[in-house]
């Protein structure tokens, strides 16, 4: 029996940024329905994986590891929501250059270790309310949020009864 575990490459944000997000999904949760991520588990997935045979991880951890050091911010600006899943988001109004490389970036490095990248075009955003009933009340996050990003982590993904629970195996922080 092969194991397999769900992994994605994520950006963290720094704790003042994750404080404000947190504060923004409490809020947005009461207009919208839902219930608010737990501000831990805020993140930008910039490569969902999926379930990954046990026996290719140790070539993503070397990855996410020698991953050059990155230095970068995005700023929030927007707020959003996917019907289908039910899910409130912040994102930006303009595509921010250095996470659409990024981006590019790791899916080619992922190339060259069998994984293919989605057909979609890469939308950053961050997830911060779940099972919403409508959309934001509005479609500005105001004011915005800088979120300054300077690491790489490679993440699994366990789900249990209480939701999404995030681990990480790897990053690029010396």
């Amino acid at each position: 029996m092969t194991v397999s575990r769900r992994l994605f490459f994520a950006l963290w944000p720094d704790a003042t940024t994750r404080r404000a997000l947190a504060a923004e999904a409490e809020r947005l949760a009461s207009h919208c329905g839902g219930y608010p991520l737990p501000a831990e588990n805020m993140h930008i997935t910039l490569a969902f994986l999926g379930n990954v045979d046990e026996a290719r991880i140790a070539p993503l951890i070397a990855l996410a590891q020698a991953w050059p050091a990155l230095q970068g911010e995005w700023t929030l600006d927007r707020l959003g929501h996917f019907p289908k899943p039910r899910i409130v988001w912040a994102g930006s109004q303009a595509p921010s250059p250095a996470l659409l490389t990024l981006d590019a970036k790791l899916w080619q490095a992922l190339a060259r270790h069998g994984f293919t990248a989605p057909q979609r075009a890469f939308t950053p955003h961050v997830s911060l309310v779940r099972q919403a009933d409508r959309a934001a009340p509005a479609s500005r996050l105001s004011p915005p949020l800088r979120w300054r990003f300077d690491h790489l982590a490679l993440v699994e993904s366990q789900l249990d009864d209480g939701g999404s629970r995030y681990r990480t195996l790897a990053d690029n922080v010396g």
